[in-house]
């Protein structure tokens, strides 16, 4: 997706404001402008990337790892090079170190966006948040609501996004399969088979017996979202 990191750079301008808005900007090589809302692609980008930082922050238990495949999990989905996955990590870092507002980067997407981008919005962060921390809790549920409120989603349209992605069961985006999988969508049918076999052997249980509780369970939950978005693409593909 070439040419993503300079309109997104100016969209964290757009929304962020102030010196660290413009450090983004400049990271991105990009001057900033308040057209960018016409890259609507790039401000869905944008956006994700700064909504994101809310979850990490409020990560019980924040690491390093967390950020990589965050990191790994959106260039797969945006389909980036090596080059824009890198800067995706240095736009998602500086977040890290910044103070967003959700309203504020709510009212600028939600000026400029649809409902569909903004339901798309809503699932690609619900999907991260099963990767990053297992089963969705109260606390990513409230965090959730308070972005969906702020997009200005209606109490049913945030229940039935509730209802698709609370449980053990969750009913996945095809798109964001492919990703959880770390697979572009054009990808083979051996291709999917064989990225499964490499998850399913490096989410093993018995590669982390000897880890604490805490780190058992979350492999385990890890298995469980990556045979729901292997289920999920078998059905669809019909493999």
């Amino acid at each position: 997706m070439k040419g993503w990191s300079k309109a997104v750079g100016a969209g964290l301008g757009y929304f962020v404001g102030g010196p660290i808005g413009a450090v983004l900007g400049y990271m991105a090589g990009h001057k900033l402008a308040p057209k960018l809302h016409a890259q609507e692609g790039h401000l869905l980008i944008a956006n994700l990337l700064g909504f994101t930082t809310l979850f990490l922050k409020g990560n019980t238990a924040p690491s390093s790892e967390d950020s990589s495949e965050t990191v790994r999990f959106i260039s797969r989905l945006f389909q980036f090079d090596a080059e824009d996955e890198h800067m995706a990590g240095e736009l998602l870092q500086r977040l890290l170190e910044v103070d967003l507002d959700i309203h504020a980067m709510a009212r600028t997407f939600k000026n400029h966006s649809d409902v569909n981008m903004r339901n798309r919005l809503l699932e690609i962060l619900a999907t991260l948040c099963l990767l990053i921390e297992g089963p969705l809790q109260e606390r990513q549920l409230r965090l959730l609501q308070r972005i969906a409120e702020a997009l200005n989603f209606t109490p049913a349209q945030w229940q039935a996004i509730k209802s698709r992605y609370r449980g053990t069961s969750p009913q996945l985006d095809p798109a964001c399969c492919y990703a959880l999988l770390e697979l572009y969508p054009e990808v083979s049918e051996e291709e999917i088979r064989t990225a499964y076999r490499r998850l399913a052997k490096k989410y093993h249980p018995d590669h982390f017996a000897h880890l604490d509780q805490v780190s058992q369970r979350r492999h385990a939950e890890r298995m469980t979202l990556i045979n729901a978005a292997y289920e999920t693409i078998r059905t669809n593909k019909r493999i």
